[in-house]
C-alpha cells in the first residue's frame, strides 16, 4: 500500500495543496503541543527531562491512532488504499509551502513592501518590521529552500521508506522543532529533544536535497559547489545546505545578520552572487517545481523497488 499511498498524496497535493481547515492534522497537532507543553512544564524535573516527555507524549497522542487506523485501513481494499494515501497527503506541505512563498512576492509586486512583510511574517519567525525588499526576498527565498528539504524531500523519503506512519513521525518532530526548537532562554533545554529528534531525521534528507535542487538548476556544478563550500555556514547542521544549493543554483547571496524576538543575530551570508530582489522570489519559484517534480518521480520510483 505505500506505493500507491506515496502517488495518491502527490496526486492530491500538486491539485489541491494542503486546505487550510481548522482541523487540519498539522494544526490539531499545533493545539496539541500548545496544550501539553505548560503542563509538561509543570513536572518536577529539569528542563531537558520535561521535553523529552513532553516529545514522547506529541509522538504517543498522534501515533498510536494513525497506527490504529491504518491498520483497519489495510485490511479494506481499494478503500483502504485511499485512506493511506490521505493520511500521507496531509504530512506532505508541497504545494502550500509554494504557494505560501509566492503571496510574498505577489504582495510585494501588487501592494508594496509593507504587504509583503504581512505575508513574510505567517512564514517566519524572525522579526520583518524594518525590513526592506531584499531582505524579505531573501527571506522568503531561505525559507522556500529551507522547508523543500524539510516539508517535501523528507516527508517523501520516509514515505517511501516507511509509509504514512514514517512519514508522519518526521512531521511531528518538525512541527515540534518549530515551535519549541528555539535558542532562546526559555526553550533551549525544554526544546532540545525536539530539536536534536528533527536534526537526526533531517540529515539525509537535507542533503539529497542538494542534489535533486542541483539537478533542477541550470548549473550542477555550480549548486553543488556553493552547497559544498557554503552549507556548513550555520548553525543548524542541516538547514544550510538547501538554502546553498538554492543560493548556487539561482546566483545569489542569501541570509547575512537577522533579528529574533529582537535580538540581532549575525548570521553568515551564503552564495557568492547578487542579495535578492522581489522578481527573484519567481524564479526561486521555478526552481522549487522543478526540484519538487523530481523528488515526487524520484519517491515514486524508490516506493517501487522498496515495496514492489
Amino acid at each position: 500500500m505505500f506505493l500507491s499511498a506515496v502517488i495518491i498524496a502527490l496526486v492530491l497535493d500538486f491539485t489541491l495543496g494542503d486546505p487550510a481547515w481548522r482541523q487540519h492534522p498539522v494544526r490539531v497537532l499545533g493545539y496539541l503541543i500548545s496544550y501539553l507543553e505548560p503542563r509538561c512544564r509543570e513536572i518536577p524535573a529539569h528542563p531537558r527531562v520535561q521535553g523529552c516527555l513532553f516529545l514522547a507524549l506529541n509522538m504517543a497522542v498522534f501515533i498510536v491512532p494513525i497506527c490504529f487506523i491504518l491498520l483497519v485501513a489495510s485490511n479494506l481494499g481499494a478503500l483502504g488504499h485511499a485512506i493511506f494515501g490521505t493520511t500521507l497527503y496531509f504530512a506532505l506541505g508541497g504545494t502550500c509551502l509554494a504557494r505560501d512563498v509566492y503571496g510574498v512576492a505577489d504582495s510585494l509586486g501588487r501592494e508594496g513592501l509593507a504587504s509583503g512583510r504581512e505575508k513574510l511574517r505567517m512564514l517566519v519567525s524572525r522579526d520583518v518590521d524594518g525590513m526592506d525588499e531584499t531582505a524579505v526576498s531573501s527571506s522568503a527565498i531561505e525559507t522556500l529552500s529551507e522547508n523543500f528539504s524539510d516539508s517535501a524531500v523528507a516527508t517523501l523519503i520516509y514515505a517511501a521508506l516507511g509509509g504514512p506512519v514514517l512519514a508522519w513521525i518526521h512531521r511531528i518532530s518538525n512541527t515540534l522543532d518549530a515551535m519549541v526548537g528555539y535558542k532562546t532562554d526559555e526553550y533551549i533545554e525544554f526544546g532540545w529533544a525536539s530539536a536534536r529528534l528533527d536534526d537526526i531525521l533531517n540529515y539525509i534528507p537535507s542533503r539529497v536535497s542538494v542534489v535533486i535542487v542541483a539537478l533542477a538548476s541550470g548549473d550542477a556544478i555550480i549548486t553543488l559547489e556553493c552547497a559544498r563550500s557554503h552549507g556548513r555556514a550555520l548553525s543548524s547542521p542541516n538547514s544550510g545546505y538547501p538554502i546553498a544549493a538554492f543560493a548556487g543554483a539561482l546566483g545569489l547571496r542569501l541570509c547575512g545578520p537577522a533579528s529574533y524576538f529582537g535580538v540581532l543575530h549575525d548570521k553568515p551570508f551564503i552564495g557568492d552572487g547578487n542579495r535578492p530582489l522581489s522578481h527573484d522570489i519567481s524564479r526561486a519559484l521555478m526552481l522549487y517545481w522543478n526540484s519538487y517534480a523530481i523528488a515526487a518521480a524520484t519517491s515514486v520510483l524508490a516506493a517501487l523497488l522498496i515495496w514492489r
